[in-house]
């Protein structure tokens, strides 16, 4: 996968993908999931925003959710 954020004047290329931190607003029930996107030349850390959940997540969601979100940054 190819990825094009605006912050970044590069398109990343097969990078691996790390969760580095997931910040939790308990009172929203929403969270910002900070990531890693890490290529052989380069590191380039990014935060996305506006996962939701209703009583609780596991770890799996998180995951689930950054998989759908990158599909947004897809060049």
């Amino acid at each position: 996968m190819t990825y094009k954020f605006e912050q970044f004047n590069v398109e990343i290329e097969n990078p691996n993908v790390i969760v580095t931190g997931v910040y939790d607003n308990i009172n929203e029930k929403t969270c910002n999931v900070s990531l890693l996107l890490e290529t052989d030349s380069a590191k380039f850390g990014v935060t996305l925003s506006g996962f939701e959940y209703s009583d609780t997540w596991e770890d799996q969601d998180i995951y689930a959710w950054v998989a759908n979100e990158l599909v947004n940054y897809e060049a």
